[in-house]
């Protein structure tokens, strides 16, 4: 069935409707109306040395990736195997996605004065990992290549903003009274980079360790992953001894509305243990 063809009974065109239990999970909506308001902060250090010696080891061969790529892979298989991290709230009501949805920032150059653009990449269940990985690097390449307003969500943002402010608020309002009760316009599906199951900000890419980030309010965003660099670390050893080793820091920010603690925990101890074994991201 294509979600975006056939909506099921009261969901939403990328998702369906969840009901929640009638117990203190089906209030919290109401109780913490926003995004901000139901944050929970999880740090994660994570042993990257398998994850360096398995990139440097398939160099040049099919199965090449990168620091960022076995992310993406890991993340996209929790989401898969644990999907109520892949729900969201909007109009009080929880909504499980059909997709993973990924967004990102793709800078075409690294200074002060490189120009950035969002990448909105949707991956659907039956995608495999070539799929997967062949989906990243062509929407990376088509956002990089593109020229200023040449994307449909560039020329969107473009349109809004000749509007004057009062009437840019006016338009932002009422497309947040229609989200709540009715669904997202057509014209935003697809484009709006806020209407995902997790935005990645890559920092590592850039040298830095990863920071703490808000969630956005605007969209249906319930996960944000910040992504530091890899970095030798003192460590203690499996025999008890310090070592040094690589080490990669994420720092996640979610809405603890879509699922309890325990869940969010074990869900974050599997992404640990897929990043420390990307072995077992061949077979997806």
């Amino acid at each position: 069935m294509s979600p975006a063809s056939t909506r099921p009974r009261r969901g939403r065109y990328d998702a369906t409707r969840v009901e929640l239990p009638n117990n203190l999970n089906a209030i919290f909506p109401y109780l913490m109306k926003g995004r901000n308001e139901s944050i929970a902060y999880f740090p994660l250090t994570i042993d990257a040395e398998n994850m360096m010696e398995y990139i440097e080891r398939h160099k040049g061969t099919d199965n090449a990736v990168t620091i960022f790529q076995v992310l993406m892979l890991a993340l996209t298989r929790v989401l898969r195997e644990r999907p109520a991290l892949n729900r969201y709230i909007i109009g009080r009501r929880l909504y499980q996605r059909h997709d993973v949805v990924f967004s990102f920032i793709a800078r075409k150059k690294y200074a002060d004065d490189g120009e950035e653009t969002n990448v909105l990449v949707n991956i659907k269940p039956q995608d495999d990992r070539a799929t997967i990985i062949a989906k990243l690097n062509g929407e990376i390449r088509a956002a990089k290549t593109s020229g200023t307003n040449d994307r449909d969500d560039d020329k969107l943002m473009a349109l809004f903003l000749r509007l004057p402010r009062g009437l840019l608020q006016a338009a932002v309002k009422a497309l947040e009274v229609y989200d709540f009760y009715a669904d997202t316009p057509k014209f935003l599906r697809g484009l709006d980079p806020l209407r995902c199951s997790a935005y990645v900000a890559n920092l590592g890419s850039v040298g830095m360790e990863a920071p703490f980030h808000h969630l956005f309010e605007w969209g249906t965003c319930s996960l944000f992953f910040a992504i530091g660099k890899v970095a030798p670390q003192v460590t203690v050893g499996e025999d008890g001894a310090p070592a040094v080793r690589r080490m990669i820091t994420l720092r996640i920010a979610l809405d603890e509305r879509i699922a309890d603690g325990y869940y969010d925990a074990r869900s974050l101890d599997l992404l640990t243990h897929y990043l420390g074994h990307p072995e077992l991201l061949e077979d997806m």
